[in-house]
């Protein structure tokens, strides 16, 4: 099965973040959405210029307030799904590592289930991890969850996924995913929300017809080093 690896690195720190994690023999081929190719010229990559559709870590480091709870959820820009878009036009698979992960040597998966796979780390519904994590979402995502499924009581059943790494494997029903991930994302960035990535993706597995699979990828998680905290400075 052909597998591509992908992640998104726009501004310094980022970019210069997916340099070490892009060197990694242990992960290839990479496809890198950045606001700076040339940043990654002497890498074996296939670097993408790309125009973030919403504010970036350095927005909120200079200019917005933070967009999670005061227990420190942190932005994510709804704009992953590019990355995942642009592996997925050549390759079966395309797994996702944020660009500020380190990976060591990762063992083999000999076959990836259709649809998304994600580590066994939040194993929460949105509804539940709504009432941790910057509850004020909550009612945005109703209105959303009315809208892409019809009956907002799917909060309930519908899975919120880690961000960090995940993959996806085409299976036919991926226009449907991106779909109603896009629809999402524009949904929430509307109403000025620039975080929640997780529960979107959430509700497009649920719009493509996927059962979430918290297995494939569990073998690899002790091999993933996700520095995380939101935004840096460079």
């Amino acid at each position: 099965m052909a597998v591509c690896f992908c992640t998104l690195a726009i501004h310094a720190p980022y970019r210069n973040r997916a340099r070490t994690l892009c060197a990694n023999p242990a992960c290839a081929p990479w496809i890198v959405l950045t606001d700076e190719p040339d940043d990654f010229a002497d890498l074996p990559v296939r670097a993408i210029c790309h125009k973030a559709t919403g504010p970036m870590a350095i927005d909120y480091l200079h200019r917005l307030a933070p967009t999670g709870s005061d227990r420190g959820a942190a932005a994510a820009y709804h704009d992953k799904r590019f990355a995942v878009q642009a592996a997925l036009q050549e390759h079966d698979t395309a797994i996702f590592f944020d660009a500020d992960s380190r990976v060591d040597d990762l063992p083999h998966i000999d076959a990836f289930p259709p649809g998304l796979a994600v580590l066994p780390v939040l194993c929460n519904s949105i509804a539940a991890h709504l009432e941790t994590w910057g509850p004020w979402r909550l009612p945005a995502f109703t209105e959303l969850a009315r809208d892409l499924v019809g009956d907002p009581a799917i909060l309930h059943a519908a899975r919120w996924c880690h961000e960090a790494c995940y993959a996806v494997t085409k299976d036919g029903n991926e226009a449907r995913f991106f779909g109603a991930w896009e629809h999402g994302a524009d949904f929430l960035q509307r109403r000025g929300i620039a975080s929640g990535e997780g529960g979107v993706m959430g509700l497009a597995a649920v719009c493509a017809g996927w059962t979430i699979d918290d297995n494939v990828l569990a073998p690899l998680l002790p091999f993933i080093h996700h520095q995380g905290g939101g935004p840096k400075e460079a």
